[in-house]
């Protein structure tokens, strides 16, 4: 029986975790396939211990659980990474706390998985519908959007994810600590040092998962300290895969066009969303710009 472990990395948010699942509970499983799930708790009170333990009595699989009292999402990661190397899996997946598994999610992964020889595969991430739907959900902003229905890619995101469990294990990169700070941003550089170092990554759009909206993504402040938290993290990322000198090209060529594209929408006042568009892009382009001077200094987890 082949093995896919779900790794969930969790920080006080029970309830959208018991939801994510509930959902893994409906994926339509595939014959000679078997599903784990480990979760991570990283919250110093390991808050969640008490209600996977409930869970645990009703779900169909196995569920494991280990606390990492050291803060951030990097050290999560690192992890369940280390949890990996004990277990003999032939597929793993990454998951956050506030997703919903699509039913077709994992037939959908392992046909994109067979049909490109692709080592991993992702998709889209899509938003439920609930009380804050009248409101603009500002995430939406900060996705990859593709026309293509399947396209292969240079990285992916942790919120969808499924690759070959032999991917880390002749690789052996871990996430990156310098970047725990920010919160974000270690997914995209761990995926792209994969993809650099030749493993192919694939997207799909049957490929589905719902993510929950929070209240706080509804607020313009947290727009701006996005957008501007990924203007500084890209000037690293850059500049650890392809060097330091391309990377300083590649990160000015791509504030001027932050730059074009916020001072171009102000005199597109007709566009839909066009304040928020000006809002995104200023930021990142300031973010770009004040980057290689601020990225040791700032803590975004204080």
């Amino acid at each position: 029986m082949k093995k896919i472990l779900i790794c969930i990395c969790t920080f006080n948010r029970n309830q959208s975790l018991i939801k994510c699942l509930e959902s893994i509970n409906k994926i339509k499983l595939i014959e000679k396939f078997n599903i784990e799930i480990f979760i991570l708790d990283n919250t110093i009170n390991f808050s969640s211990q008490k209600i996977i333990k409930k869970y645990k009595k009703k779900s169909s699989f196995k569920i494991f659980i280990k606390n990492e009292k050291k803060r951030g999402i990097v050290f999560a990661r690192n992890a369940c990474l280390d949890f990996i190397k004990k277990k003999k899996i032939e597929y793993l997946s990454f998951i956050d706390d506030d997703c919903i598994f699509d039913k077709n999610w994992i037939t959908n992964s392992l046909r994109v998985l067979k049909e490109y020889n692709a080592d991993i595969v992702t998709g889209p991430q899509n938003y439920s519908k609930d009380i804050y739907q009248n409101n603009i959900n500002f995430t939406k902003f900060f996705e990859k959007k593709y026309s293509k229905k399947i396209l292969k890619v240079n990285w992916a995101a942790t919120n969808n994810i499924l690759l070959k469990s032999n991917v880390l294990q002749k690789n052996n990169l871990r996430f990156d600590e310098n970047l725990n700070k920010f919160g974000m941003g270690e997914d995209q550089l761990f995926f792209l040092q994969l993809s650099k170092l030749g493993n192919k990554i694939y997207y799909s759009k049957d490929i589905k998962v719902t993510e929950l909206i929070h209240k706080h993504r509804l607020d313009i402040q947290w727009l701006k300290n996005r957008s501007f938290r990924l203007g500084v993290l890209g000037n690293y990322i850059d500049k650890k895969i392809h060097g330091n000198f391309l990377g300083i090209l590649i990160n000015y060529f791509k504030f001027i066009y932050f730059l074009i594209i916020s001072i171009t929408n102000i005199f597109l006042p007709f566009q839909k969303n066009y304040k928020i568009i000006i809002l995104n892009y200023s930021f990142r382009a300031l973010g770009k710009l004040l980057g290689p001077f601020i990225f040791y200094k700032i803590n975004f987890l204080k």
